[in-house]
């Protein structure tokens, strides 16, 4: 596929089931987006999230309200991080950093950089070290859900090529708050502009949405240790199938490189889902 824009939707906090390895991080039996869909009921109803196949991903485990669908229009996946790291920002390093002849770098930069003056890296999400530290980047703060997306929307909506990195704020403030209705609202919110977002997308985007990390409201360990969701849309071709299961998030910052040829370096040995994008 020849895609010219990355756009990477980071709905923080967003779990869905323990990881393989949750007994090292005291998250055995944690499980945010069923537990959540649990304590609201079946009520609890995210279709556009549901079309794209995030039920798919608990397919023989289905979520209250999520169940899988037969004809998902996009590609999903889950992922298991490879970092040991526990804080909030590992899987988002493990996300973007990228092996090239040099050194370890990030792909928000590296976007802009190879891009011959045409590509450009795009973040909108409140302040964070990591991403406030892309020196190509341009940063578009925003420090509710309602002004990121917006901006996300006017975006989307223009032409351009290059990433795209938005990073939601609601669902996350709800869990550590230990909010279960909040992080219910915050989700439907999300799942409704997501549906505004894909109509709005050109035929040469590719849209991820996913999540940095995972917490369970009803753990007190915070972030909980989760596989993460991974679902990839391609508006020229929204005949979805299944990723698997990625051995970390690395493979994104793999396939980034592998769409605008970034030179990663052959000691980068992570798998890239591109090929499997048809």
């Amino acid at each position: 596929m020849d895609f010219r824009r990355v756009i990477v939707v980071d709905l923080s906090a967003l779990g869905v089931g323990e990881a393989k390895d949750a007994n090292e991080f005291n998250s055995v039996g944690a499980d945010m987006l069923g537990h959540i869909a649990n304590k609201v009921g079946g009520h609890f109803k995210l279709p556009t999230l549901s079309k794209l196949g995030l039920g798919n991903i608990r397919f023989g485990d289905p979520i209250l309200g999520i169940a899988p669908v037969d004809v998902p229009i996009g590609y999903f996946g889950k992922v298991q991080m490879a970092s040991k790291g526990s804080d909030f920002n590992s899987g988002l390093r493990e996300m973007f950093d990228y092996q090239s002849d040099v050194r370890i770098t990030s792909s928000i930069d590296s976007v802009v950089y190879n891009g011959k003056g045409i590509n450009k890296s795009i973040v909108i999400s409140n302040y964070d070290s990591y991403i406030f530290n892309q020196d190509l980047a341009t940063i578009l703060p925003a420090n509710s859900d309602v002004r990121a997306f917006r901006e996300l929307h006017q975006q989307a909506s223009s032409s351009g090529s290059g990433l795209i990195y938005m990073r939601t704020l609601g669902i996350q403030e709800c869990c550590r708050q230990a909010d279960i209705e909040g992080c219910a609202k915050s989700l439907r919110y999300m799942d409704q502009q997501l549906a505004e977002l894909i109509n709005e997308l050109h035929s040469t985007d590719l849209l991820l949405v996913t999540s940095s990390y995972a917490n369970d409201p009803t753990f007190s360990t915070t972030p909980t240790r989760e596989y993460l969701p991974l679902i990839a849309y391609v508006p020229s071709n929204p005949d979805g199938k299944s990723l698997g299961i990625r051995r970390s998030f690395a493979d994104v910052a793999a396939t980034i490189a592998d769409i605008f040829h970034l030179g990663a370096s052959p000691k980068f040995l992570r798998s890239s889902f591109l090929g499997e994008l048809a």
